[in-house]
């Protein structure tokens, strides 16, 4: 089965300078969201900058927006809905730029009014892949699993990971279900907002009368998944003395020498692309437990998730689990964002592909490396 994944294109950066320093940053606040970037987190004020890798985190009454700065070649707007999660990845590519919002629970809306040359920015979350050009659009990735695209102007192409393709816009949604159906709906301009609502909130109550069944799927998932990132991240740790070295060097703004960084980045390499595409997957699952954790906590869900273990036992060691695990995947992101400052602005993914999307030779970098598990 193909690896879930979502893109919106948007956005990009021309200039691998950029990676070093800010990609936007809060230009508006309310009550809690935090930013948490090369292992450290902290809330998030007005102001705040947002640099590539940042994971922004909204409470339950939060939201905010991330003004996009006008270095990037993008003037748009992006804004963090309550209760969501996400993160930034940026790279440099031939003739433009690829930037991506990875929506790892919640819902996003943007509104991109202008996009220079041929850069794109990209929103990833659940099987659907979503690119712009120049539109006011709405994403909402529900604890259920499925997914929902709205266009107020403009219009949304959306590509599932069989290749179907349907189009967003004024008048017409898209919708992904857990299921895999994928399909238009049609819906009043005028009634966006409440078509939104009453749709997450049809999902939420189905998501509570099957509680039981997707914490039993997600926590299988979860187990067996995490096998596989602790491996991946005991291998990425094996090459500490370098992942040692590039700290040091990042605490003064600097880098090795040319012969020093080709030689880091070749041994780095293998356990780099093994761990990332390990996380691609486990970081979905993880926050969708998260999600399911909540409800669970409102008396839904009650149960055994598997081999004697029940959903409050399973929950209670998952809490224990977090912390630990939240910081090794920002760790992670950490170490790819100093591959990309040591790799001309380009991401170790973007550069095996020789540039992808349009700005590189048009295979999608989503086809080439989440491929089919």
């Amino acid at each position: 089965m193909k690896k879930k994944w979502l893109a919106l294109c948007l956005l990009a950066l021309p200039g691998a300078g950029l990676l070093a320093g800010n990609v936007g940053e809060i230009s508006y606040l309310m009550d809690r969201a935090t930013i948490s970037r090369d292992g450290k987190t902290w809330a998030a004020s007005f102001g705040s900058g947002v640099e590539n890798y940042d994971t922004i985190r909204t409470d339950a009454r939060g939201l905010a927006e991330i003004g996009v700065l006008p270095e990037t070649g993008v003037d748009g707007l992006v804004r963090v809905q309550p209760k969501t999660t996400l993160y930034l990845d940026v790279s440099t590519l031939r003739g433009g730029s690829k930037a991506r919002v990875e929506l790892l629970s919640g819902s996003v809306s943007a509104t991109v009014k202008k996009l220079a040359g041929r850069s794109d920015f990209t929103i990833r979350s659940q099987g659907v892949a979503m690119g712009v050009r120049g539109t006011s659009f709405s994403v909402t990735a529900s604890a259920s699993g499925d997914l929902l695209t709205t266009c107020s102007d403009g219009e949304v192409l959306c590509t599932d990971e069989n290749g179907a393709r349907l189009t967003a816009k004024p008048g017409t949604a898209v919708e992904k279900t857990a299921e895999g159906l994928f399909r238009s709906i049609p819906v009043r301009v005028s009634d966006l907002e409440s078509f939104r609502r009453n749709w997450n909130a049809e999902k939420i109550e189905a998501l509570k009368s099957n509680a039981g069944p997707a914490i039993r799927d997600y926590a299988r998932r979860y187990q067996d998944l995490k096998t596989g990132f602790d491996e991946a991240y005991r291998d990425l740790l094996a090459r500490r003395e370098i992942l040692d070295k590039w700290y040091r060097e990042d605490a003064r703004n600097g880098t090795g020498t040319r012969i020093e960084t080709m030689r880091e980045k070749s041994a780095l390499m293998p356990a780099l692309m093994k761990i990332r595409g390990t996380l691609f997957l486990f970081e979905r699952v993880y926050y969708r437990l998260l999600e399911l954790r909540d409800y669970h906590g409102q008396g839904y869900g009650a149960g055994f998730v598997g081999e004697g273990v029940d959903a409050d036992l399973f929950f209670r060691r998952l809490e224990t689990e977090s912390r630990d695990l939240e910081n090794r995947m920002e760790t992670i992101r950490y170490v790819l964002k100093l591959y990309a400052k040591r790799n001309d602005g380009v991401s170790l993914f973007d550069d095996l592909l020789g540039g992808g999307g349009p700005a590189g030779d048009g295979k999608s970098d989503e086809d080439s490396f989440f491929g089919t598990e």
